[in-house]
């Protein structure tokens, strides 16, 4: 996802100036706001690495709103001298850093950044607005999260939907009516004489809006509150009116012209330099200029790229066997112009390899070069130096082509050294340690580039302690993972039409439902048109608005499933249509050959995780029935064979016991009890047998949630119990746990020390957002620090099964399919299953001692759906 940064200019530049003393040049330019502002933005540079980014500025008066109410930020003070001119340097500063701005006559800043939140947001763009306007809290949304300068411009609090709800339980759509109620006094705004904040906010928590409000005078309690909004109905419609963004402002915006760039390093120079900025320079030269990439130790400045040899078949072959004989280390780049590559064939992509100083590119397919670079490619004892290792082994698979002898996959190794970065191609590695590189121009150029760096990252590696999890995890569960991808899992293509024509039946009837219950046909996906239906129509409580109307999201939703019978069936309507459109006509347009072949993804997850995509069989949607039997419509690819499935049972909870050392948990597992009935029989103090499906549901959600940092406002939203219940819960659980509370205090205070954790496999993830000025931030990376030592464990020991799983099914007739969470997938022919079922388990329960007992449920069925447990021999025995 791209990451937008918005920053108000005005509101910044003002923030600024009160914050620090003034400041001159020798000359008596006064400076502070620059100090203050750049350096501000050299730290948002570092911490969020922004995609694009944009400053916004008021160019004029507020015209459009002063046409609406003359009095409108009239009572502003005239700008201190020493302000406004610094206005202009301030521009002109950043137009040297390359830094975009915007400015729109008649319209204020705050117009500005709502119509390129609007326009972000459409991108599904993650945006990030800083300013110390608390108007801007009505653009929060779940891709935009507002950072509120705190103290001068050096502390923000950041306002999540959560986090804005936290502090004033309303929904960001109803910023606006507090205004509308409380006015102003900073803009003029007039609100309603006699009603503050506290009366406010008490008013929307029952009525939700403005308009509401003065529907319902009568019902308040209090004459003189109820007299002031009477006669000042106006003045509470137009304040609202005032209070709102607009999101058209009449500019031409180009969201991709913001997209972030260096700046000219001499021009940018130059104008510190004008205005003495020398801690901004420090700053810029320590963190940010030539030869500096993420604090890493840079090699050079500049790429001078091994030349490239034009060669005969005659020299290729000869080149080739040299290498071949000598086995020389050598880096390969390479290219697929086919699309797909699961089926893309060599004439479509092209190779160069990168050897001795000088590369030799792949120009034509010749049956003698060809021959000599296979045996190149299959000599294990030859190393290869890749980008993407697991890409360039699925496109040797489609030529029946056994690569071997990686040395090291560059991708893999920068995403250990560095997990949450999300760019992985050729460019962005070699960037990482030789700055400035643009781009290369041909395939010979990337090749050398790659070896360029290969040594920095081997150096970065061996620093961090990384070597083994590359070398004896990551690259070699690679062409594990090829192969899967190339097997594939076959899907009944007449059984999934079927499931489609059934569901579609199913929608149909719920559409029928949901016109009767509304009295009229609609657009039931048009957020409006629903929102006209159920809030105006049917007169169901609003519980937020969007900038476009009523709120009907899945919150929302869920909140009213017992306020109308439609509500249900539009929540069933819901899940429905996305089970039909991702995985019924998602499923149908993607199998070739009678089989869908995912592709697994090893660095995405920060925490270590495979992921599934194109199409992601990972996230098929169990939890409803349909989506259950959804799973019926996948088979083994051999006729006659069957699916064993091999799931790790509460893995996750065991690596906590590991952690902690807790006595009771611990206890749990060596006696083979269900965790989460005995955590429940300890917190709700019964007996295990007198306890109820609702206790164990509870005492799980207490049991996972912990590990993933929740608090007690989100454990009582979970659980649908009020926030007193959710305390009492966690108190009692930490008083039974007192391991598990132990280890999650002190993984914490390991965690701010180093500003990292690692996993018991020595998986690093660092946490800057523990040091981070922002509470809300620090608490994120509190919980990050809780839960990625227990959920990247998870991710290195099923890897290392997978490993061990691969290697001995191997002589069997067996084959892995499908890596999901916790579970593998595997097709065998039957005859084969009970040996083959015994070695999963064995290699999955054994793959990394815990101080508890790792185990495994197996399955086996016809399908995906239809399993029943697998039995062991030895297990009836006993």
């Amino acid at each position: 996802m791209s990451k937008i940064l918005i920053l108000d200019g005005n509101s910044l530049a003002n923030r600024a100036f009160y914050a620090l003393p003034v400041m001159t040049t020798a000359d008596g330019k006064p400076t502070n706001v620059l100090h203050g502002f750049m350096t501000m933005l050299l730290r948002l540079l570092l911490e969020q690495k922004p995609d694009y980014w944009v400053v916004a500025f008021d160019k004029t008066k507020a015209t459009v709103r002063i046409e609406q109410y003359a009095e409108y930020k009239a009572q502003r003070k005239e700008t201190p001298e020493a302000l406004k001119p610094q206005f202009d340097f301030l521009k002109e500063l950043l137009t040297d850093f390359s830094m975009p701005i915007l400015e729109c006559a008649d319209y204020e800043a705050d117009d500005i950044i709502a119509t390129v939140t609007s326009m972000a947001e459409k991108r599904e763009w993650e945006v990030q607005i800083y300013t110390g306007d608390r108007d801007a809290l009505q653009l929060v949304s779940p891709y935009t999260t507002v950072y509120l300068t705190r103290k001068g411009i050096s502390e923000v609090d950041a306002y999540t939907e959560a986090a804005l709800y936290e502090k004033y339980q309303l929904s960001p759509a109803q910023i606006i009516d507090l205004k509308g109620l409380m006015g102003d006094a900073s803009d003029n705004i007039p609100g309603v004489p006699g009603v503050g904040e506290k009366t406010a906010l008490k008013l929307l928590w029952e009525y939700a809006s403005v308009e509401n409000v003065l529907e319902n005078i009568e019902k308040i309690s209090g004459k003189k509150l109820q007299e002031n909004l009477r006669n000042n109905t106006d003045k509470a419609i137009l304040s609202k009116k005032l209070a709102t963004m607009i999101y058209d402002v009449p500019l031409e915006i180009d969201l991709d012209k913001f997209a972030y760039r260096r700046p000219d390093e001499k021009i940018f120079a130059a104008a510190l330099d004008k205005y003495v900025l020398k801690s901004v320079t420090r700053i810029w030269q320590e963190h940010h200029g030539v030869g500096v990439e993420n604090n890493s130790t840079a090699q050079e400045s500049t790429f001078e790229p091994w030349p490239l040899q034009e060669l005969t078949t005659e020299e290729w072959v000869l080149h080739l066997q040299k290498w071949n004989n000598e086995k020389t280390p050598l880096t390969l780049a390479y290219a697929n112009t086919e699309g797909n590559s699961h089926w893309a064939n060599i004439t479509g992509w092209g190779i160069a390899v990168a050897g001795e100083s000088f590369t030799l590119a792949w120009t034509e397919v010749d049956l003698e070069v060809r021959r000599a670079f296979i045996n190149l490619l299959e000599d294990p004892d030859v190393p290869k130096l890749v980008e993407d290792s697991k890409l360039l082994y699925t496109l040797l698979l489609n030529e029946e082509i056994t690569m071997q002898g990686v040395a090291m996959d560059i991708s893999l190794a920068a995403y250990l050294i560095n997990p949450t970065r999300s760019k992985f191609k050729s460019l962005e590695l070699v960037k990482e340690y030789i700055p400035g590189v643009t781009g290369f121009e041909n395939l010979g150029e990337e090749a050398s580039a790659l070896a360029q760096v290969v040594g920095s990252y081997k150096e970065t590696l061996e620093e961090l302690g990384l070597n083994a999890l590359l070398h004896e995890m990551e690259e070699p569960l690679s062409p594990i993972l090829a192969q899967m991808e190339k097997q594939g899992i076959a899907v009944d293509v007449p059984m999934l039409e079927e499931f489609g024509q059934n569901l579609s039946g199913e929608l149909k009837r719920l559409e029928e439902e949901i016109y009767k219950d509304a009295g009229e046909t609609f657009n039931i996906n048009s957020p409006q048109q629903l929102g006209h239906i159920l809030f105006e129509k049917l007169g169901l409580p609003p519980m937020k608005k969007t900038k476009t109307g009523y709120s009907t999201d899945a919150d929302t939703l869920e909140e009213l499933r017992t306020s109308h019978p439609m509500v249900e069936k539009i929540l069933d309507y819901r899940q429905l249509s996305k089970l039909m459109s991702t995985y019924v006509n998602g499923l149908l347009a993607q199998i070739r050959e009678g089989r869908v072949h995912t592709t697994f993804q090893q660095t995405v997850a920060a925490t270590g995780r495979l992921s599934s995509t194109e199409p992601n069989l990972q996230n098929i949607p169990i939890r409803l029935e349909l989506g259950r039997l959804l799973r019926k419509v996948f088979k083994p690819t051999q006729e006659g064979w069957v699916l064993l499935s091999a799931d790790y049972s509460q893995i996750e909870l065991r690596i906590l016991a590991h952690y902690s050392q807790d006595e009771v948990m611990s206890e749990s597992f060596f006696l083979n009890q269900d965790v989460h009935t005995r955590t429940a029989s300890e917190v709700f103090g019964v007996p295990m047998e007198e306890v109820t499906k609702d206790m164990r549901r509870k005492a799980k959600a207490v049991n996972f949630g912990l590990v993933y940092g929740l608090t007690e406002f989100g454990l009582g939203r979970d659980l649908g119990v009020p926030r007193k219940e959710a305390k009492d819960y966690i108190e009692k659980y930490f008083h039974r746990y007192e391991g598990v509370k132990r280890y999650l205090e002190e993984i914490v205070v390991k965690a701010k020390e180093e500003a990292q954790v690692r996993t018991l496999l020595n998986r690093l993830r660092r946490i800057p957002e523990l040091r981070h000025p922002n509470r809300v931030q620090r608490q994120f990376g509190e919980r990050i620090a809780m839960n990625t030592p227990i959920q990247g464990t998870a991710a290195d020991i099923m890897k290392l099964a997978m490993l061990g799983v691969a290697q001995a099914i191997e002589p069997y007739r067996a084959h892995l399919l499908l890596q999901v969470h916790d579970e593998l997938v595997i097709e065998v022919a039957p005859e084969e299953l009970e040996v083959v079922a015994k070695i999963v388990r064995e290699e999955m329960e054994n793959a990394f001692p815990l101080s508890v007992p790792l185990t495994v449920e197996c399955k086996s069925g016809p399908n995906w759906y239809d399993m029943e447990n697998y039995f062991f021999a030895e297990d009836q025995q006993e």
